[in-house]
């Protein structure tokens, strides 16, 4: 799967409220919670001053309240040498994040029935919440799934856990995992995953992604036996 490609989808499955461009990099700013939709990913280059696009991005983000970040993605960073410059610079690599993808000819069946709907209820909501380091950074996310486009699933498992399918193109995401620190280890999140893979094959997808960080080892070992592979990681590039 093409890493470009990729971080397109993403950037409509999740989309932040101010974008911008400069010479082809993206720039993102929401409320300043999830660097997701708080950084510039630079996904193309047409310039030929990168001090000068750089300077840019960081002045852009001042105006839109907001500390300067980069998404850099494995085969999709343009110019090729940014890293050497954001170095230069002051900043380095975080949370190290893996984007990991499956076909879905066959996807597994979950073992209990998940309901699922096309807007969010009060039962999806009350995990997000409860999970969310402080209301703002809730707030941000629950913005963001509420402004987004996208046809979307949103599946809850009784209080158990949550999740939501995004489809865009032939591309089904899986965003907003959530387990009740009660029912974990119950396989609540893999009915979950289950159910969003079958929801996206019904409606064209013929490949599902997500992204989980690489230090949530339980995650990605779950991911892993259901049949996800690792596309490309990605780091977030903010001052030292």
């Amino acid at each position: 799967m093409n890493a470009a490609n990729l971080e397109r989808a993403c950037i409509a499955a999740w989309p932040a409220r101010h974008a911008d461009e400069i010479n082809g990099w993206r720039l993102f700013a929401t409320d300043g919670k999830s660097w997701r939709v708080n950084s510039t990913w630079p996904l193309e280059w047409r310039g030929v001053d990168v001090e000068a696009a750089l300077h840019a991005a960081e002045t852009w983000a001042a105006a839109h309240g907001i500390a300067p970040a980069f998404k850099l993605a494995d085969g999709a960073i343009h110019p090729a040498d940014l890293a050497a410059l954001l170095t230069a610079h002051g900043y380095a690599p975080q949370m190290e994040t893996l984007v990991m993808t499956r076909a879905l000819d066959a996807p597994p069946a979950p073992s209990r029935t998940i309901a699922i709907s096309a807007t969010p209820s009060e039962a999806f909501w009350a995990p997000m919440r409860a999970s969310a380091p402080s209301p703002e950074d809730f707030a941000e996310r629950q913005d963001i799934v509420l402004r987004t486009q996208e046809r979307s699933a949103f599946a809850v498992a009784d209080t158990a856990a949550v999740g939501l399918g995004r489809l865009t193109g032939d591309l089904v995401g899986i965003y907003l995992m959530r387990t009740a620190p009660g029912a974990r280890r119950q396989g609540y999140a893999r009915d979950i995953v289950r159910t969003l893979c079958a929801w996206g094959k019904t409606h064209g997808a013929k490949t599902a992604y997500l992204q989980v960080e690489v230090s949530n080892g339980p995650a990605v070992a779950l991911y892993a036996n259901e049949g996800f592979a690792r596309a490309y990681a990605y780091h977030y590039w903010l001052k030292a």
